[in-house]
């Protein structure tokens, strides 16, 4: 199709007037690219996201980072749209969460694609929230920030364990619940362990500094990060290291 000067092509956004519009008016702007795309998925229905998305793919790993990301699209057809797309990729982080994705799709599962999604573009903030969030949900305590001993029992190991894979898999073994344990353990850490083990292991990995608690905000979101600094655990308060212990037998 031969571009028309100063009109927006099919797949360009227009802002202006707080709308997605087919025309700019005149103090509006277009949205060419990639980011015409981003911002134009973000707004349009069902069927726009799916058309939206065949045309992603051809922006290189931007375009892919969208499709990974709407694996957790409120939309059934939308994520099933993506995951007919990323089959064809070959990316080992793509894989590893198509691998978690599939099986997180059938009832009486816990829906652990919008984490993969996150993950696998290096959104650790978002992730580390969705991990919580999943956590909660799980043990019982959806409206709560902290799992105690009963709460973690409900857990299932399968679901553990598929948290961990999806953050092992997308940091290159930096992060995850299975670096955290080999810390724990190699400081002595187990279920009789007293709260010096506690402190000593939230220094090594970076959830404290200088005997000073680091606020949520301001934890590394990054790979620059220390080892097991990621996913930042829901638990804490007393006793938390029978917590944490529990937590981490569920994913041997």
């Amino acid at each position: 199709m031969t571009d028309i000067p100063n009109q927006p092509r099919e797949y360009d956004a227009v802002l202006g007037g707080g709308q997605v519009l087919a025309l700019p008016p005149v103090d509006g702007a277009v949205l060419g690219g990639i980011a015409g795309l981003k911002h134009r998925f973000s707004r349009c229905t069902a069927e726009q996201k799916i058309e939206t998305l065949s045309k992603a793919i051809t922006y290189g790993e931007a375009g892919l980072d969208l499709v990974i990301q709407a694996l957790g699209d409120y939309s059934e057809q939308v994520r099933w749209q993506a995951y007919a797309i990323l089959l064809e990729q070959a990316e080992p982080r793509i894989q590893q969460v198509l691998t978690e994705y599939l099986p997180a799709i059938y009832p009486g599962e816990i829906d652990c694609s919008r984490l993969g999604g996150l993950l696998a573009v290096g959104n650790w903030q978002e992730a580390d929230k969705e991990t919580a969030a999943i956590m909660l949900k799980a043990g019982g305590r959806e409206n709560g920030t902290c799992l105690k001993l009963q709460d973690i029992e409900r857990l299932s190991g399968k679901l553990i364990k598929k948290i961990d894979r999806l953050w092992d898999g997308c940091s290159n073994g930096k992060f995850g619940l299975q670096v955290q344990a080999s810390i724990w353990k190699s400081l002595g850490g187990n279920g009789k362990a007293d709260y010096s083990t506690w402190y000593r292991f939230c220094d090594r990995v970076g959830w404290r500094v200088k005997h000073c608690w680091v606020e949520y905000d301001r934890l590394k979101f990054n790979l620059n990060a220390p080892p097991g600094h990621l996913p930042f655990l829901p638990v804490g308060g007393f006793g938390v290291v029978v917590c944490l212990e529990s937590l981490f037998k569920l994913n041997s």
